[in-house]
């Protein structure tokens, strides 16, 4: 399935490409980078633990999810501060990913060590951070004027993929730790829900790319 994810990432990004022109105009200059950032980082991450890492892996996974995880969460952050028009709605926002950004400083220095632990608390407030985001645009897009917009605006659908992927995350990723430790049957079955997940928003991604370029 981790194959089936990164074909998923490489056509978002190649997809991205080709229509860069469209995402320029559609205020979404940071998305080709976002996605060719991902889709990068997990082919190298499975490259290196393949050939370079093959001893120690979880030595080499853990720190290494651990940041890029954070990245992708920054990134997808910064897209929607580019694209959330009501002051208040961006300065919210912005306040929340600067405390997510805050707190994982904190997690590292004292609470979860990059290197030997799996970044569950800082992961789960980015994806609630992210949730606000994706939450405050659909809301905007829906008092807007514009309602056929929700139908064709590329970022409506884009919304809507990282919102249900990290609203499931959060919670995944807070009880994962728990679910190590109890129920590993339980914990392999969220897994494989978060896999369908990935699916699921790299479609939205792609759908809301072809919007981009109908318009």
């Amino acid at each position: 399935m981790q194959i089936g994810v990164l074909t998923s990432e490489a056509i978002c990004f190649s997809t991205s490409l080709v229509f860069h022109k469209s995402l320029t105009r559609e205020g979404m200059r940071l998305l080709p980078a976002i996605l060719g950032a991902i889709f990068i980082s997990d082919s190298l991450g499975i490259l290196l633990t393949q050939y370079v890492f093959t001893r120690d892996q979880l030595g080499f996974n853990l720190p290494y999810y651990n940041i890029v995880t954070t990245l992708v969460i920054v990134l997808y952050g910064l897209l929607y501060l580019r694209n959330l028009k009501p002051s208040l709605c961006r300065m919210v926002f912005g306040f929340a990913m600067g405390l997510f950004v805050a707190f994982f400083i904190v997690n590292v220095l004292w609470i979860q060590p990059l290197f030997s632990t799996l970044h569950t608390f800082s992961f789960t407030m980015g994806s609630l951070s992210l949730c606000l985001g994706a939450g405050c645009y659909l809301r905007q897009l829906v008092q807007s004027e514009r309602v056929i917009s929700m139908h064709t605006d590329p970022f409506f659908w884009i919304s809507i993929g990282l919102f249900a992927f990290y609203i499931i995350n959060a919670p995944y990723m807070a009880m994962y730790n728990y679910l190590l430790a109890t129920s590993i049957d339980m914990l392999i079955a969220l897994r494989n829900v978060n896999m369908v997940l990935n699916y699921f928003m790299y479609l939205c991604i792609f759908l809301g790319l072809q919007c981009a370029n109908r318009k």
